[in-house]
């Protein structure tokens, strides 16, 4: 049975007035008054107004000569209080490195195959070629001594000794033949030392190589079979003359079934560099953005040629892949990378550009507006400007993630322009006929308020994400938060300037895109009137979702999908690698990619600095430092020099510790450990003495000392974090005499895992809230609030669980593309739940009409942010990646929830109306980024007959009221 009401009993529920209302109509009374003056006056000097807009920009652009690109991971990702920058520092300062590493990798089918050895030998002689003005590979290698065949019984090399040297190690060596002998105890100190300075050095690099001696007439002789029996069997480079384990060198090992080696899928080469301290100390020399430190100029511009030669394919073996990776090749990519991106920026620009063409005007010759669009675009030009200038001249470095923030800027300068032009379009017949400046006014009044609330909400989130711990995520805030101020203003100012001389031309009747041709007798086609996205919104969709049956589905839906959701953000994992910001089409993430697939690696090595220590009395406590970390289960294995020196001694018959032992005997003892065969390899690696180490002279004081370990595989960052923290307190117990801490370059990531769940959650809390509390100051009803709130809320939770099945992690990007994401998945809610409570009827009309009247503006909305970020699903930037995956599912999940959920629940358990509904719809607030002109409605307000689900099916009688449907507050 229908039932019939009439226009003044549809209030039966009871208004909504309350004390929410009153502080509204005060706060946004303020804002209205204001804009409204603003407004007129710019209409009335539109060319004063765009000369103060551009004169502004060019101001604040004049900033942009202290341009600068951050690309150091240290200063990028890391927060600066963090023990492990001072722990680098405190290195650099006093144990620096001179060395540079290179590695390369060999992937075929088999790389013990005779033409991938000569691949590699084809390498390695380009490489030796390399000369850059005065330096070549020989003048910039690291060199290690060689050792004697009377050694180790070389094959293949000899060095010149003095005949007496030969004879007594001969002599010696036919009278002990234990394998374990150290010639340092065995020779007289004069003739062991003699011995050592006279060896040769050679440049340290690794490879295969060193199997044959780099002979290439031996390899070209070579059978595949010998090839094999050699990998197999050789256990001492025949270059340095070192014990080896060749087997370390090769990745995806194949055995037989004697587990004897007949393939490997790849291999690596490594060469070890040094730069060049006269020049650095002379200033010839730059920063490596990649490592953070210095390097000489004419090192770098080799390492230059280095990448140019490793990476050349003209003379490349077939079916041999080769991926490399020099010390400077993270700052030389990462330099780069930005100007890659700007095509993606270009492309955007011209697919917003055509979109906002379509929303803004209508399809004739008169009302299209590609000129307004054109100049409402380049507002985000002026907005760029303002921001990169003002961060520059403040010395804010540029970031990584910062390459991302045009599309932000883009995405909210078109969402400003959609509310202006909405609010023009929504005058009242009586405002429509009053003057131009006066019309002005009038629209920037509603539509000030409503972007000012917008940019208010997205400039707070920024703040507070500006407090962050983090360089790079403090920098994308403080660009973003001067981004939006500036976008406001000019949203506010500049375009609403050329608005006023394009409704200038519009009235005139001249043509939207030449505007010198006046179109005296235009008439609007039929056509570019109509809207039938609006039709369907009213007319279908509302009908089927508000039907009972329909209802109760989406309800099980939603909880069924938030069950889900929920399940999949507990597996959302924490993680975090500055790797990822390398294009994935890059060298370096390719070799990194292969690396992790061919070698990955045990456990993440470090070591333990010592510095200005009483070694005497603090030698025992080394020791059982050594022996707690054996004992901790983050720690896999350590090497110390201590323990080997205590072996060394303990086989001299002298105790180690020796709390009678003097200083004078400690480093006597030491500088004999230092040059024997057991203790060679921590001379140059672990130690920095107070003066030149000897041979025949006891040694100086030692400045530096290190100690180095390696952790356990861990699989979660929760557990390398107290791995780290365990290990520093094991150190901390020991209360050294002097410096003691524990360094791995791999402690910067995980210092950064700590804080990133932190500041995520505090900076997710915060946003929240402020946005609840503009929600509900501007929706004025508390229930309304919280269901708003709520979507929201599960949003975020699909948006997680989305990210996890995504393989997205938690770190510092997504860290900002869910607090963004809150302003963007409000939107949708918020148009919802205020057109809801500016509707009288039932709760089932008053939701079909929220559908008929925002539903089009909504969908489009969330169009538009896909289509703004749509583009960067094609781009090798984990950034843009990142940016598009999560904004995608945020405007997937926020118009689930905005346009099927919530419409659903306010039809079941929605509020009581507003008093002023439907009363004085010219005051509503036109607060909506994402509406255009295309969802005008000028449905007159009619008496309705209602059937039993609340659908109308009858108009009665007309009721005097404005034409055009105001549309909601965010």
């Amino acid at each position: 049975m229908q039932s019939k009401i009439p226009s003044n009993t549809l209030d039966k529920n009871k208004c909504n007035c309350n004390c929410l209302s009153k502080i509204s109509n005060v706060f946004i009374g303020g804002l209205e008054y204001g804009f409204y003056w603003y407004g007129v006056n710019i209409a009335r000097r539109p060319f004063l107004f765009i000369f103060i807009s551009l004169l502004i920009a060019g101001l604040c652009s004049i900033g942009l000569i202290n341009f600068g690109e951050e690309n150091d991971p240290f200063k990028l990702w890391i927060p600066q209080d963090a023990e492990f920058l001072k722990v680098t520092e405190w290195q650099k300062l006093n144990f620096p490195s001179d060395k540079r590493f290179h590695s390369a990798i060999y992937e075929a089918d088999n790389v013990l195959d005779k033409k991938v050895i000569l691949e590699i030998l084809r390498v390695h002689e380009e490489v030796d070629k390399i000369k850059v003005d005065d330096v070549s590979w020989s003048s910039v290698c690291a060199k290690i001594p060689v050792i004697a065949i009377a050694l180790f019984g070389r094959k293949k090399r000899d060095i010149s000794l003095k005949s007496s040297v030969i004879s007594e190690v001969n002599s010696e060596r036919e009278k002990r033949q234990a394998p374990d002998l150290d010639w340092s105890r065995i020779l007289s100190r004069d003739v062991y030392c003699n011995f050592l300075e006279n060896m040769d050095e050679e440049c340290l690099t690794n490879s295969l190589l060193e199997i044959w001696g780099y002979d290439r007439s031996l390899i070209e002789s070579l059978t595949n079979e010998q090839i094999i029996d050699d990998i197999n069997e050789a256990d001492i480079s025949e270059v340095f003359g070192f014990p080896v384990n060749f087997t370390s060198y090769l990745g995806m090992v194949q055995r037989n079934s004697e587990s004897r080696i007949i393939g490997a899928k790849a291999t690596r080469q490594t060469w070890l560099t040094t730069i060049n301290k006269a020049a650095i100390k002379d200033g010839d020399s730059i920063t490596d953005e990649g490592t953070g430190s210095q390097i000489d100029k004419g090192s770098l511009e080799w390492e230059r040629r280095f990448i140019d030669t490793v990476l050349n394919t003209t003379n490349r073996e077939e079916d041999v892949n080769i991926y490399f990776l020099a010390a400077s090749s993270f700052g030389l990519v990462a330099g780069n990378s930005i100007q890659n991106d700007l095509r993606y920026l270009s492309i955007g620009f011209i697919v917003v550009f055509i979109f906002v063409v379509l929303m803004l005007g209508k399809f004739n010759m008169i009302e299209m507006r590609p000129v307004l669009s054109l100049l409402g675009l380049s507002s985000v030009g002026l907005s760029i400007g303002v921001s990169y200038g003002l961060c520059s001249a403040f010395g804010f470095p540029y970031g990584p993630v910062n390459s991302i923030l045009p599309f932000l800027l883009l995405g909210l300068g078109v969402d400003d322009m959609f509310v202006i032009i909405q609010a023009w379009n929504n005058l009242s017949p009586l405002e429509i006929n009053e003057e131009l400046p006066e019309r002005m006014g009038l629209a920037l009044r509603h539509a000030g308020v409503s972007i000012t609330v917008t940019s208010l909400t997205d400039f707070v989130a920024f703040a507070i994400g500006s407090s962050t711990l983090l360089p790079a995520l403090r920098s994308f805030c403080i660009y973003a938060a001067l981004g939006i101020i500036a976008i406001y203003f000019f949203s506010a100012t500049f375009f609403v300037a050329c608005l006023t001389l394009d409704q200038r031309r519009l009235e005139d009747k001249r043509n939207g895109l030449f505007w010198c041709w006046r179109m005296n007798n235009w008439t609007p086609n039929e056509c570019s009137q109509k809207d039938l996205l609006q039709s369907f919104f009213g007319n279908v969709y509302a009908k089927i979702l508000l039907k009972l049956p329909t209802k109760i589905t989406v309800l099980i839906i939603t909880a069924t999908l938030v069950g889900v959701s929920g399940w999949g953000l507990s597996n959302l994992r924490q993680e975090f690698d500055p790797s990822w910001f390398l294009p994935q089409s890059s060298y370096p993430f390719k070799f990194f990619a292969k690396s992790d697939e061919y070698f990955p690696s045990s456990g993440v090595s470090g070591k333990i600095l010592l510095g200005n220590l009483n070694y005497t009395k603090d030698i025992a406590k080394i020791l059982q430092l050594e022996a707690n970390l054996k004992e901790n289960p983050y720690i896999g294995s350590v090497d110390s020099w201590v323990s080997e020196f205590q072996l060394y001694m303990n086989n001299s018959d002298i105790t180690i510790p020796d709390p009678d032992m003097s200083e004078d005997d400690f480093y006597e003892n030491l500088t004999k450990f230092l040059f024997s065969q057991s203790g060679a390899k921590y001379r140059g690696r672990d130690f920095k003495f107070d003066g030149e180490l000897k041979c025949l002279n006891k040694s100086p004081p030692i400045f530096v000392s290190t100690i180095s370990y390696q952790h356990v595989q861990m699989d979660d960052s929760r557990t390398e974090i107290n791995a780290m923290d365990q290990l520093s307190e094991n150190i901390a117990e020991m209360k050294f005499s002097g410096y003691a801490r524990a360094w791995s370059r791999q402690y910067g990531n995980w210092e950064t895992n700590k804080v990133i769940a932190i500041e995520l959650l505090r900076n997710l809390g915060y946003a929240l809230l402020v946005v609840f509390i503009l929600t509900l100051i501007l929706i004025s009803s508390l229930s309304t609030s919280l269901l708003v709130l709520l979507c929201v809320v599960m949003t975020l939770i699909d948006v997680g669980a989305l990210m996890h099945w995504w393989g997205l992690t938690i770190d510092t990007v997504s860290c900002i593309d869910l607090v963004l994401a809150i302003g963007l998945c409000v939107d949708y809610a918020a148009h919802i739940g205020h057109s809801f409570m500016t509707k009288r009827g039932t709760r089932n009309e008053r939701a079909r009409l929220t559908l008929e009247m925002m539903g089009p503006a909504v969908l489009q909305g969330g169009f538009s942010t896909v289509l703004a970020f749509f583009f960067l699903a094609f781009s090798d930037s984990h950034v843009f990646i990142t940016f598009f995956k999560i904004f995608f599912s945020v405007s997937l999940f926020g118009l689930y929830h905005g346009l099927v959920f919530l419409p659903v629940v306010l039809s079941l358990i929605g509020p009581a109306p507003y008093q002023s509904a439907n009363q004085d719809d010219s005051k509503s607030l036109v607060i909506s980024p994402k509406i255009s002109p295309k969802n005008i409605s000028k449905e007159p307000q009619v008496e309705r007959e209602l059937n039993g689900d609340g659908f109308i099916t009858k108009d009665i009688t007309p009721i005097n009221t404005p034409d055009l449907e105001p549309s909601a507050p965010t």
